[in-house]
């Protein structure tokens, strides 16, 4: 409930906080799904499988106003020469969180949120590097930029699905319904996946050789979720009944707001043209009993154009970085 604050009540000071690890049980998760930038991806059970697959150890610092955690900031400690604090790879979202105002002033509202990010940014000077992503929610990131900080936008698309899933059909580009015809002509089909095999195809996906996060990590990343059942996968399968795409796609669920997320996939290049993958999001986006959905990153042109075919809402957010050591991020610069 909010409660207004009398005219002589201080504003919130970053002092009055302190920082404290967060443990990763219930009450974590129970501050999630309140919080202003909260997201599936920084649930408890959603760092476990990133720390299982290898991707750094769960970092959650909070800061508390007593016994009250007011905000975190969410990432992974990755192994390495530099010590660096991230969001995980595959995860799309972590960084800072803060829970829903006790105010109805919008001056204290900002004072608190500033304040927090003041407090947990003191407490990460031990990183080299910092660098994470928040939720579309965190909009206002004035506070890390006027500290130096570099916010990078991102982007992605978001689909609200209506029982009438035609009217999502009516709302594709064209070139998009043609390629879906195209395939169903052909006799590709869409049928449940495995996680088996996923780390192969996904290294086949870049034919540079080069994906973006170790197809062996990938591999256990989609291993560990799928047997924490936080994942359902579906493939596109060619007439021949080979894999031509794979995608797996995250699960919320709770109360009204069901959720897919297009998290994880690989392609078989072979079939780039076929229009096996537009064919598996629209199966997916047609049959699922969620109520949105989101692509999850439209950050290359090429990606972009794919996802932007489906109509979907344009929807930014914020990486935000901040390196703590002028030699390492020169070092990284000429290594580009």
């Amino acid at each position: 409930m909010l409660r207004d604050f009398m005219p002589g009540d201080p504003m919130p000071d970053g002092g009055r906080f302190e920082v404290r690890e967060v443990a990763l049980d219930d009450s974590w998760d129970a501050f999630v799904d309140a919080a202003i930038g909260g997201h599936i991806f920084v649930h408890s059970d959603w760092l476990r499988v990133a720390e299982a697959a290898g991707a750094g150890d769960p970092v959650v610092m909070g800061a508390y106003d007593k016994d009250a955690l007011v905000a975190a900031i969410v990432g992974v400690r990755t192994k390495g020469r530099v010590h660096r604090l991230a969001t995980a790879p595959l995860l799309p979202h972590s960084g800072m969180l803060f829970r829903q105002p006790l105010s109805e002033q919008r001056p204290r509202q900002e004072a608190e949120q500033s304040a927090a990010w003041q407090t947990l940014a003191a407490e990460l000077g031990g990183f080299d590097h910092i660098h994470v992503s928040c939720s579309p929610d965190v909009t206002d990131v004035r506070e890390p930029l006027w500290a130096g900080w570099i916010a990078h936008p991102r982007y992605t698309y978001w689909i609200d699905l209506p029982p009438d899933r035609q009217q999502v059909w009516d709302g594709f580009e064209r070139r998009t319904r043609t390629v879906i015809r195209k395939a169903e002509t052909a006799g590709f089909h869409v049928a449940p996946a495995s996680p088996e095999g996923f780390g192969a195809l996904y290294q086949s996906t870049y034919p540079d050789g080069r994906p973006p996060v170790d197809a062996q990590m990938a591999q256990r990343y989609v291993t560990e979720a799928c047997s924490a059942g936080l994942v359902e996968g579906f493939s596109a399968l060619s007439p021949d009944g080979d894999v031509a795409t794979t995608v797996f796609f995250a699960l919320e669920e709770g109360g009204s707001v069901s959720q897919r997320y297009a998290w994880v996939a690989g392609a078989d290049p072979t079939h780039r043209e076929s229009g096996a993958s537009a064919l598996l999001y629209w199966k997916v986006l047609e049959t699922t009993p969620a109520t949105h959905f989101d692509f999850v990153g439209a950050n290359m042109a090429s990606i972009a154009l794919f996802k932007r075919g489906f109509g979907g809402e344009l929807v930014s957010y914020y990486a935000m970085e901040r390196w703590n050591s002028r030699w390492r991020r020169l070092l990284a610069k000429l290594r580009g």
